[in-house]
């Protein structure tokens, strides 16, 4: 009977080692990403209006005009310096999107990481910017994308 207990309550600590291991690689997941990685990542880099990588998005872009699968990360920062991710997937048809600023401190109700799929995107001259965003979107997600930059 020993033994027995002994064998549970040894499967017993090796769950909760392994949980409280997970939780831990999930908050390192979640710590701040900072512009060194982003920037080494390959992401693309809105800070403060200062692009970086945009080759990136300007290849993403020419990829979904001619219908071949790409992806990309844009992250943007804050005045405070916290990241806002905008993910955007597309699988030769459609462009999953995801908006997350889990990390902005100031980000207030709407914290967290929301999805949609959109059918396009679609761009406008504006003097000498270009701007860019999704049209034909699932849900309302698909307003939070713009991006711009000048020509």
């Amino acid at each position: 009977m020993k033994k027995f207990s002994l064998i549970l309550f040894l499967i017993f600590l090796s769950i909760v080692l392994l949980g409280c291991q997970q939780e831990a690689e999930m908050n390192d997941l979640k710590q701040s990403h900072s512009l060194e990685e982003a920037l080494e990542s390959g992401d693309v880099v809105n800070l403060h209006g200062k692009i970086s990588n945009l080759d990136k998005f300007v290849n993403f872009i020419e990829n979904v005009e001619k219908g071949v699968k790409d992806a990309i990360r844009i992250t943007t920062y804050t005045i405070e310096g916290d990241p806002i991710f905008y993910h955007l997937d597309y699988d030769g048809n459609k462009i999953q999107y995801t908006y997350d600023n889990s990390q902005d401190e100031y980000a207030g109700s709407g914290k967290g990481s929301q999805s949609t799929t959109c059918s396009t995107i679609e761009s406008r001259n504006d003097n000498e910017d270009i701007e860019y965003y999704l049209d034909e979107c699932s849900s309302e997600v698909g307003n939070s994308f713009y991006f711009q930059y000048s020509e």
